[in-house]
C-alpha cells in the first residue's frame, strides 16, 4: 500500500494516512492540511528558508504532495502552530533548537502556555 501512495506522489508523515480516490486527496484531509503559502503568512517575516531549515534540522515533517515534475509542502494544523510557536521564540533572539524545544514544550502544556513569562517570575 506503501508503494501505492508513493507511486501517486503521496507520502505518509507524522502518522498521518492519507486515502487517496481518484488520485486526489479526499475534502476532509485537505482541511486539515496547510500550504506553505499558509505557513508563511502566519508567521511574519518567516521565508521559505527557515521553514526548509526547521524540515532539515528535523523539527517538522511536511507531507510531500507531486504534482509532475513539482514537489510541494503540506503542514498539518499542529504542524502550523507549533512552527507558530518556534518563530515566536525565534524572533526574540532564541537559539532553533531551543526555540523547538520551548514551542513543544508550551504544546504539551495547552492553555497553561499562555503566560509562560509570568509563571517564571511569580516562582
Amino acid at each position: 500500500m506503501l508503494d501505492e501512495h508513493a507511486r501517486r506522489g503521496y507520502h505518509i508523515a507524522d502518522g498521518i494516512h492519507i486515502s487517496i480516490s481518484g488520485g486526489a486527496l479526499r475534502a476532509d484531509v485537505l482541511s486539515n492540511l496547510h500550504p506553505m503559502a499558509d505557513l508563511l503568512a502566519s508567521c511574519l517575516g518567516m521565508t521559505k528558508e527557515h521553514a526548509y531549515y526547521l524540515e532539515q534540522r528535523g523539527y517538522i515533517r511536511p507531507i510531500k504532495q507531486r504534482h509532475g515534475k513539482i514537489e510541494r509542502n503540506l503542514y498539518t494544523t499542529e504542524q502550523l502552530h507549533l512552527v507558530q510557536a518556534i518563530w515566536r521564540h525565534r524572533q526574540v533572539g532564541v537559539p532553533p533548537r531551543e526555540a523547538y524545544r520551548r514551542a513543544l514544550r508550551e504544546q504539551s502544556r495547552g492553555q497553561l502556555s499562555m503566560w509562560p513569562e509570568r509563571q517564571a517570575e511569580e516562582s
